[in-house]
């Protein structure tokens, strides 16, 4: 049988040998952070779908990946947080106790129904934006690659969800207003990760995070309650990274800041302009917080969803804080993504 003749790596780099990471309770990604393989660059070579740690013919072609540098995706703890991914999964035909939904009175099932197809408007955006972005990203920086694409797995699982909730229980999917869907268009149409990612995980997840807090306690169901729990823990992930993310790219680039009050700014007068926030929503929220539709609950209700309106606020501020802005712009930022919606209140 002939050799077969290897080609000249000379110039290649030397690969490592002799790597064997402890496999005792399974290997983590972190774990993988060792010789060649974890030493993440600070800007990634022209490398192709290389794995980094790789020894790569310098002919590969060149993908032409437009996020190539560390500090416009790493987060210190992004290892972890795919981890957490994986842990975190559940299934929407397992783990929900469909069979145990009551009947509800019309009103209140009119409600959950109206927010369920509002949710899968939002989630259909949270799902196709990071996968957007995940093309753009060199796979020198693959911890970052897999965690947003468990992040499209769980937008998925929640548009499933949603959609299941609305069917499942005598009611059916309602409005669509063109007031959210000019809302998410304006997110959707964002082309750099930078601008997208703030607006994504930091003020739109952050504060969908309240949303869904809010409707988990006003649900007038168990099993609605749970659809909100599980959806909210996964947008905890998401909003985790987020918050990382920024607060290391901040760290290594103050100037960053600048860039991310005006990207807010941008997206706000934008939605001024397309006239705010839908009133079937509304509506819904204040129908599920009042306890149904009398005009006695419908005011109980809107007192009760001002006050979601200035927790959201007080959230977006602390987490803004968190990632390195002084409070006073995060006081701004907050406001400006506030005032971008206008809340009937």
């Amino acid at each position: 049988m002939a050799e077969i003749q290897l080609p000249d790596t000379s110039g290649w780099g030397v690969p490592d040998w002799g790597i064997k990471v402890e496999a005792e309770g399974g290997i983590r990604l972190a774990d993988c952070l060792v010789g060649l393989a974890g030493e993440v660059p600070e800007e990634a070579p022209k490398h192709g779908l290389a794995q980094r740690g790789s020894a790569v013919d310098p002919n590969v072609p060149d993908f032409g990946f437009q996020v190539t540098k560390k500090d416009v995706v790493w987060a210190d703890n992004i290892a972890e947080l795919v981890e957490q991914a994986k842990l975190g999964q559940w299934n929407a035909t397992t783990d929900i106790p469909w069979a145990d939904l009551p009947e509800l009175p019309e009103d209140l099932e009119r409600a959950v129904c109206q927010i369920s197809t509002f949710m899968i408007q939002n989630e259909y955006l949270a799902m196709y934006l990071p996968a957007k972005m995940l093309h753009q990203i060199d796979p020198a920086f693959t911890e970052v690659v897999l965690f947003l694409s468990s992040q499209v797995m769980d937008e998925a699982r929640h548009v499933e969800v949603f959609t299941k909730r609305a069917l499942a229980n005598g009611g059916g999917l309602q409005y669509v207003s063109s007031r959210t869907a000019w809302s998410l268009q304006s997110l959707l149409s964002q082309d750099d990760f930078t601008d997208a990612s703030f607006l994504l995980h930091v003020l739109g997840e952050g504060t969908f995070m309240e949303l869904l807090k809010f409707l988990e306690e006003v649900s007038p169901d168990p099993v609605t309650a749970q659809v909100f729990k599980l959806v909210r823990q996964d947008e905890g992930r998401h909003v985790g990274y987020g918050v990382s993310h920024f607060r290391y790219h901040i760290e290594r680039d103050p100037s960053v800041r600048e860039r991310l009050a005006e990207a807010a700014e941008r997206r706000t007068a934008f939605l001024q302009q397309a006239s705010g926030s839908s009133p079937f929503v509304l509506q819904a929220m204040m129908i599920l917080a009042g306890g149904g539709a009398s005009p006695e609950q419908m005011e109980k209700g809107r007192a009760l969803v001002r006050d979601l309106y200035a927790t959201m606020h007080k959230t977006r501020v602390r987490e803004l804080v968190r990632v390195g802005f002084e409070k006073e712009m995060a006081e701004q930022i907050s406001d400006l993504h506030g005032s971008g919606v206008r809340n009937f209140m």
